[in-house]
């Protein structure tokens, strides 16, 4: 039955997602076990091997793959809608470089030209756009080259060592911190919630679900409270140690713990932090959005005043 599942799945799916069910197929049709199937791939989370695993034991494979259904699909959506309430503020951004960058090369030489021609002596802050204009139009090779090659030097210190120090820092900014508390402790939660339930043990599913964070620097503080839960102590002390979660998120394990019904404390959390989550983006974009305008305003004020100010004192003083 199941390799019939695959292959229907096969004919529905691209060509790269087609080798890799070919590649299950055959391992099963070679008597290894479903588990072992998709582990030879080395195309599939810890997560879903670990559910998968859980599922064939039991014999609920079919509760395991819904559940983990429900995952990817809640993590999909939890993921559409960090990248939709960041989609304005990026456009925006974009749009007001883009202006600045016309400005600076087109709008301001005119006015550079005129001063010159009539003789007129800007002030300071008019020299200092005009000669800012002046670096970008002689210098602009230099910059994109220094540009192009900043960018994959951040991008391959992100991958190495400054990953965990941009981590930290996440936790240290006001709005950002809470944010980042609250999608980590979401994802936490559902991960977690799904693999006890599917009957893995709490160490490993605790193990797990750190790795589901993607988070080097969370993942260490997390092996600290496995030590601990593995030394005896209660989940909830042992996770608090970690100094990740939010005080209510620690109360309701503690609380799951006590009563024995951890699986409905993590359900009611997930969607506690995930109702939060929505109300924090649009808390955030109800900022953003007048903060963008704000900034643009105060370009444009600034732009006006050292370019048509020095043009009204001249024609002032003909009069």
């Amino acid at each position: 039955e199941i390799l019939k599942i695959l292959d229907i799945i096969k004919q529905q799916s691209d060509k790269k997602i087609s080798l890799k069910l070919e590649a299950i197929s055959q391992n099963i049709k070679q008597g290894n076990s479903i588990t072992d199937s998709f582990t030879n791939t080395n195309s599939f989370s810890n997560f879903f091997i670990s559910m998968l695993k859980a599922g064939e034991t039991s014999g609920k494979l079919d509760v395991a793959m819904t559940n983990l259904a429900q995952y990817y699909d809640k993590e999909y959506k939890m993921k559409a809608k960090i990248r939709n309430a960041s989609i304005y503020p990026i456009i925006v951004s974009t749009l007001a470089f883009l202006s600045f960058i016309i400005i600076m090369v087109f709008v301001i030489p005119n006015y550079e030209m005129l001063f010159d021609g009539n003789g007129i002596d800007p002030p300071l802050i008019t020299k200092a756009l005009i000669n800012t204009s002046k670096f970008i139009r002689t210098k602009y090779t230099y910059i994109i080259i220094i540009t192009l090659a900043i960018i994959p030097t951040l991008y391959c210190l992100s991958k190495i060592s400054s990953k965990v120090k941009f981590d930290n820092l996440k936790f240290k900014l006001p709005v950002i911190n809470k944010i980042t508390k609250i999608i980590i402790t979401t994802r936490f939660c559902k991960s977690l919630r799904i693999l006890i339930k599917s009957g893995v043990q709490i160490v490993e599913a605790i193990d797990i679900s750190s790795r589901v964070i993607n988070s080097d620097s969370i993942y260490k503080k997390m092996s600290t409270s496995i030590e601990y839960i593995q030394n005896g102590n209660q989940v909830a002390y042992s996770l608090n140690i970690s100094n990740i979660f939010p005080d209510m998120f620690i109360s309701m394990i503690n609380i799951g713990e006590e009563s024995g019904k951890l699986d409905d404390c993590l359900s009611t959390s997930e969607k506690l932090y995930d109702n939060e989550l929505d109300i924090m983006l649009e808390k955030m974009m109800k900022w953003i959005e007048p903060s963008i305008m704000i900034i643009l305003g105060i370009f444009v004020c600034i732009f006006m005043v050292a370019m048509v100010l020095p043009m009204f004192d001249s024609i002032t003083a003909i009069q």
